[in-house]
Formats: structure tokens, sequence, C-alpha cells
């Protein structure tokens, strides 16, 4: 994945600092392409380095952090404020922030934010894309230490673990991440996946046989059996003709 442009704006050194650090610890996904303590200037690096992502605070002096908002014409960039202040949470819903985090920053706060970020200027990205830049063959997986980049092509597949999904790699590893199947079946769609049952997502690749029954069921290279459900049956062969 490319790394997210990221700007970090607030008016206490100490913020900025800690902030890069634990971005810098949680997320090298995220690319830090400058730092700002002064409204004006803030506004500046936004026109000029054009981020796709803001960490603001909103007590800047003598000009809010909603007010840089509002003086941005075409914003094309998310928004995570970073605040000591509980009573903006409103003004930061109408401001159409992505977030709203509390100092002193909690790090599983911080990280559950960015992954969700993450996901959303992954889908913009797409939308934004060309034909031949939407075949991406990288995967990025969020976990509670950062994030595993993996190939589209290593992944046998996926299984739904309630609000979490559970990658089955090529090399015998698995690994967990807190999304849910449903997200990954749309970030995956025309990519040689296909969802045979509410708990899996399949790389078409590893499909070695299939095995006749109400819903059926699939062997993969590596042995696994993996149920299809009677509702996807029919989406399954079309998938193969």
């Amino acid at each position: 994945m490319i790394p997210i442009r990221t700007l970090l704006v607030d008016d206490e050194p100490i913020s900025i600092k800690n902030l890069s650090g634990l971005i810098r610890q949680l997320c090298p996904d995220l690319e830090i392409i400058g730092t700002s303590n002064h409204a004006e200037d803030a506004l500046e690096k936004i026109i000029l380095l054009k981020p796709e992502l803001v960490f603001l605070d909103i007590e800047l002096g003598g000009m809010s952090g909603f007010d840089i908002l509002n003086k941005v014409s075409n914003r094309n960039f998310e928004v995570i404020f970073v605040t000591a202040y509980k009573q903006f949470g409103i003004d930061a819903v109408k401001a159409h922030a992505l977030d709203y985090i509390l100092k002193p920053i909690n790090k599983t706060e911080l990280l559950l934010s960015i992954e969700n970020t993450i996901s959303v200027i992954e889908k913009k990205r797409l939308n934004q894309s060309t034909p031949s830049e939407k075949s991406n063959t990288r995967l990025s997986l969020p976990t509670m230490e950062g994030l595993i980049f993996v190939d589209l092509a290593d992944i046998l597949y996926i299984e739904a673990d309630g609000r979490y999904s559970r990658f089955h790699l090529n090399n015998k590893t698995k690994q967990v991440v807190s999304r849910n199947l449903g997200d990954y079946e749309t970030q995956l769609a025309g990519k040689g996946f296909i969802r045979i049952h509410h708990q899996y997502i399949v790389n078409m690749n590893f499909i070695d046989k299939y095995i006749k029954g109400r819903g059926g069921y699939v062997i993969l290279k590596n042995g696994d059996r993996l149920e299809v459900s009677i509702r996807k049956k029919d989406d399954f062969f079309d998938h193969f003709e």
C-alpha cells in the first residue's frame, strides 16, 4: 500500500512529538509529511503538501481547527481531531471528521481510529484510481502492533470470527484482524476471491475440488474443506463459467 500522506497540526510541540512517536510505533503506513504549530502555517501546508489525512487540534491560539477547515476549499483529506476538550464532539461531527480523540491519547483508541481511516482512504483511492491501479496485488492487515502486508496470491481464504476476520495464508500461518468479513468482501471484489458462505471468502486459485451436496463444499489445495452455503451455490458456479 502507498503510504498515507499525513499532516500533524497542534500548537503544543510536545503533543506533536508524542503523536508522531505513536504513529511511527503503531502504524508505519502513515507517512508524516509535515507538522505545524500555527493555524496560518497549517493552511499553507495543507495547500502545498496536499495531505490525505490531517490530525488536527481544535484550540490553536487565534484560530480554531474548525476555522482552518472552513478556509479550505475543495477539501480532499480526512480529519481526525486530537484535543484536550470534550465539548466539541458535535462540532467535529458537523465538520465531517472521521474521529475525535481526547488527550492524553490512548494507544488502542488511536490504533482503532487509524485502522478505520486507512479503510476509508483505501476506498477513496480505489474510486479515484485508473483500471490498472485498481489491480493492486497487496493487502494491509491491521493488528494491535501495526500493519502486516500480504500478497493477495498468498491468501488461501478468510474466515469470519465474530467482529474479526482470520486470514489463512499459504505459508501455514494465520492472522486475526479487527475488521469484519464484509469489509474484505468489498475490498477484494474482482480480484479473484469469492464469498462461498457467511463464514468464508476463498481465493479461487486455491480451490482444488468441489464436492456435491445441498450447498456442497470445496477442498483447497492445502486439504482444508470449506462449506458452500445453499444461498451462495449459484454464485459460486457463476464464477467458474
